[in-house]
């Protein structure tokens, strides 16, 4: 057995046992015994091909044929009963493989055995409909009874019988189209007609037709031979859906899968005269004509002996040579459509007695012993339940991978929607570098790991809630919302940029707590923060702002303006010009990049430019005259990699602004070592050569290493730094760095009013002199002590809270947001359009007072006026003196509080008193 194994799909031979009936009967029921061992079963049938008759029930009287009736296509003959029989047997629930329902073999079988009463109805087919809905097991009453109404007639009320008329003629025409297409045999029907050519389906114009001529009585004028061949390879096509392995030719089908042996038909008693042969015959036939294969493998034992169908080795032991034979020969002899080229005859020896099978030789004593028909084991893959639960695995997995890597960049997962005041994805700003962008209004998404940033986060959130529950309860003071856009994420640590992004929501949430507890007025705005995350370095700014920015303003129209933007690149430019695309005002809190108002005319500016930058360091240049400087030179990144818009546009506003007033250099870092001391330029040296630092903060530290490196305290020349580097002095860890100390760190502040405010503004609540009596800055003074010292407020009891001066951007933050609320008070409690906002601020009449200073846009969207200062902050040998060391202005240019609030300014501009 084992060399005649066989794989896959292949021609299977009807097998024909000849010789002494002891010895077939026995093949036979030794073979049965066999399989009903099996595991898992196997299905089967053995029948005996004289003992078969007809179903009783389920065939009317008019589908049998009467001694003496004319003489017509029937397929009440035993081949077929043959077919009805193992056709019920294997539907039988009693194998491992779900049965097999015989769709189309008992369906041509069930048109057969039902006459057509020939009614007279008026659709010629509407009594096959019926028959075939019946075949479905649905109701045919209603369709019978709609086939059999007659219109309305002699209705008195012509329009009556019209109405009436109409709906009859709709409804019998809807439920007649409906009766034709609901007979729910489609794939049935489609094969009968398309796929097969048994009885000429094309001789029929639908499948309607087809079926009338297999009812019975219909058959006089169609050939026996055909409908027989029909019926059988109805019957094995059912077979090979039930061991088709794909859908569509593509789709995998597991039930297919699951079946891993063919179907063994045992015919006992098989003799030319009854169907036995004649089925087998059937077989052979259809398997020839149509070329299809199919798994049933048909074992018949004789009774009397074959004549000329098939190979007749003389013994049994023969049976490969006669199996090898067969398959060389069968290509030619089924070309040929050979009535026996299918039949593979095998002959039997007579029975051997205990001791004669006990004398044999090789393997036959133990041949029944040894032999196995236990199925193959179908692959994991085809159980069931094996693919659900690997497709629930995978579909649990992608999610939870999904929700892995949102877990490891810190963002929320479960409410990234809008309707819970987030909107997050990830985006991949380098390989490896997920960070987590969008906007949230609530602690379910903080953004960033730095503890002064998360707890910002968490007050303005706390605030937020505060905020709409007290416009719940007092629906007259209407809030207002504003979006706070900066780069909160980076990969590793970026302590400066952090700290900086806590000032500025420090400074928002003085704001939203002062307004909170206002009692200036029932219509006094209340304010709501929206913090949104454009990656490090606003690296997807543009990208967040198409996604999720503009879609929120155009969803909430409570979002007023988009504040903060961080840092000039050209991600934010674009961010700024799509934005003012869609009339949303964006107010930069410390942006001062040249041609930043250009990109939109909603753009506004909190603090002074490029410039006036520019403008400030020549004005000093002038002003310093013991030693006078001789040479500027110009520090600045080398150009490569992302382009910074900040960077390049100071180095060249500055270039021409100096041009005429002092000579001016420009080098680049990383470059060769600054030796200003030991190889000092033949030019300036000393306090005559002054470097100007323009470039952001990542790089400060390692400039001022450079210079501390090569110089003596004493001997250091002149350095100032642009604005950016405000991020990394307010660190107080960075004062007490060992290469910082005793270098007095000279930088431009913008908003430098507020820095001066000194140590007292955070611990006293008042601002130091000389500008102690400014109203803005006492009120921005005590809404920050109050802010940090509220029990309830997340920045209570933390040491860094209270800094040893408030920080310039919490300053610049806290105006910003004010200049939205005075805004809104001029507005009242009437909804108004944010665009609204823009065409206010170009007011001539409208300018704001803050606590940095006066703010008027109506000759510059970008700051030209605002004061812009030179700051110095000590860096004592003593490291708790570094800490709480306080800057003081060494210069200053542009205006202060305005004319309504006096301020006197000493020679170098800054403020005295």
């Amino acid at each position: 057995m084992s060399e005649m194994s066989v794989h896959g799909d292949i021609p299977l031979p009807l097998i024909q046992l000849a010789g002494p009936e002891a010895s077939v009967r026995g093949f036979l029921l030794a073979l049965r015994d066999e399989l009903e061992k099996a595991e898992p079963r196997t299905p089967y049938v053995i029948v005996d091909a004289t003992t078969t008759e007809p179903a009783a029930s389920g065939v009317p009287e008019a589908g049998r044929r009467e001694p003496c009736a004319e003489r017509q296509a029937s397929a009440e003959v035993p081949e077929i009963f043959l077919l009805d029989r193992m056709c019920r047997e294997l539907q039988e629930d009693r194998f491992a493989e779900r049965p097999n329902r015989f769709r189309r073999y008992r369906l041509a079988r069930w048109l057969t055995r039902r006459p057509l009463r020939q009614s007279g109805l008026r659709d010629p087919q509407s009594e096959i409909v019926a028959i075939l809905r019946e075949w479905r097991g649905e109701p045919t009453a209603a369709q019978d009874a709609t086939q059999s109404q007659t219109s309305p007639q002699g209705s008195t009320a012509l329009s009556t019988a019209a109405l009436a008329g109409g709906f009859w003629l709709v409804r019998l025409g809807l439920i007649k189209w409906l009766g034709r297409r609901s007979y729910g045999i489609v794939p049935e029907a489609r094969w009968f007609m398309r796929r097969q050519t048994y009885m000429v389906p094309r001789h029929s114009s639908d499948f309607f037709g087809f079926a009338e001529r297999l009812t019975a009585g219909r058959l006089t004028k169609e050939n026996e031979n055909q409908l027989h061949k029909l019926l059988v390879h109805a019957f094995l096509e059912d077979l090979r859906q039930a061991y088709r392995r794909r859908r569509m030719s593509v789709l995998p089908r597991r039930r297919g899968w699951r079946r891993t042996a063919y179907i063994p038909v045992l015919i006992d008693n098989a003799i030319a005269d009854n169907g036995g042969v004649r089925l087998m015959g059937l077989i052979n036939d259809v398997r020839n004509e149509t070329g299809e294969l199919d798994p049933l493998l048909v074992v018949a034992g004789r009774r009397d002996e074959p004549v000329t169908e098939g190979y007749s080795p003389p013994f049994a032991p023969a049976s490969n040579t006669a199996y090898v034979a067969w398959r060389k020969d069968l290509p030619v002899r089924r070309q040929k459509l050979a009535a026996d080229a299918r039949f593979l005859t095998i002959h039997l020896n007579d029975p051997l007695s205990p001791e004669e099978i006990a004398n044999t030789s090789g393997e036959d004593p133990d041949a029944w012993a040894d032999l196995d028909l236990n199925p193959g084991r179908p692959s994991r893959f085809a159980q069931r339940g094996v693919l659900e639960v690997l497709l629930v695995a995978a579909l649990v997995a992608l999610p939870a991978a999904r929700w892995a890597d949102y877990w490891r960049a810190g963002c929320s997962y479960l409410r990234a929607k809008s309707d819970a005041g987030i909107a997050v994805r990830l985006a991949e700003l380098a390989p490896g570098d997920q960070q987590c962008v969008g906007y949230s209004d609530n602690a379910g998404q903080i953004f960033g790991s730095n503890e002064r940033l998360e707890a910002a986060q968490r007050e303005v959130f706390r605030l937020n809630a505060a905020a709409v529950d007290l416009h719940e309860r007092q629906r007259d003071r209407p809030l207002i919302s504003i979006v706070y856009f900066a780069g909160l994420t980076h990969a590793g640590p970026d302590v400066e940029t952090d700290n900086a992004v806590a000032e500025e929501l420090i400074g928002l949430a003085i704001v939203q707590r002062q307004q909170y507890l206002s009692v200036t007025g029932q219509n006094d705005p209340l304010l709501r923060v929206i913090i949104a995350n454009g990656g490090r370095g606003m690296a997807v700014a543009d990208q967040v702002t198409r996604e999720m920015l503009i879609p929120l303003a155009e969803e909430d129209a409570t979002v007023k303006a988009v504040v903060g933007l961080d840092r000039t690149v050209p991600q934010t430019r674009q961010a700024i010009a799509d934005l003012g695309r869609a009339a949303v005002p964006t107010i930069a809190t410390t942006l001062t990049g040249s041609g930043l108002a250009d990109a939109s005319k909603f753009y506004f500016q909190m603090v002074s430019g490029n410039p006036q930058q520019a403008q400030l360091i020549t004005a000093y240049l002038r002003h310093l005259t013991d030693p006078k400087v001789e040479l500027l030179t110009i520090v600045r990144p080398a150009p490569g990699g992302q382009p910074d818009d900040y960077v390049d546009t100071l180095v060249s506003e500055l270039i021409a602004a100096v041009e005429g007033v002092v000579e001016a250099e420009v080098i680049t870092r990383p470059g060769a070592a600054l030796k200003p001391c030991t190889n000092p330029d033949p030019r300036a040296g000393g306090r005559s050569r002054m470097y100007f630092y323009a470039g952001r903060e990542t790089g400060y530290s390692r400039f001022l290493q450079e210079i501390k490196q090569d110089c003596a305290v004493e001997t250091l020349p002149r350095i100032v730094a642009d604005d950016a580097v405000t991020r990394l002095v307010a660190q107080p860890a960075f004062r007490q760095q060992s290469f910082v100390t005793q270098m007095d760190l000279d930088y431009v502040a913008l908003g430098s009013l507020v820095v001066l405010a000194g140590r007292s503004c955070p611990e006293q609540r008042i601002p130091a002199a000389p500008l102690a009596t400014k109203s803005r800055l006492v009120e921005f003074c005590a809404g920050y002590f109050d802010l940090i010292h509220d029990d309830r407020s997340q920045l209570f009891g933390k040491a860094w809270a209270v800094p040893s001066y408030p920080g310039e951007r919490v300053g610049v933050a806290y105006d910003t947001a004010n200049l939205v609320i005075t805004a809104a008070r001029q507005a009242g409690s009437s909804p108004w359009n944010r665009a609204w906002l823009a065409q206010l601020f170009r007011d001539r009449e409208f300018a704001h007072v803050g606590a940095s200073g006066r703010i008027t846009f109506a000759d510059s969207r970008v700051g030209a006026d605002r004061n812009i200062a030179v700051l110095r902050l000590p860096t004592p040998a003593n490291a708790g003196g570094a800490a709480a060391a306080a800057p003081r202005c060494l210069f200053l240019i542009g205006e202060l509080y305005g004319k309504e609030t006096a301020t006197a300014q000493a020679r170098d501009g800054c403020p005295t008193g």
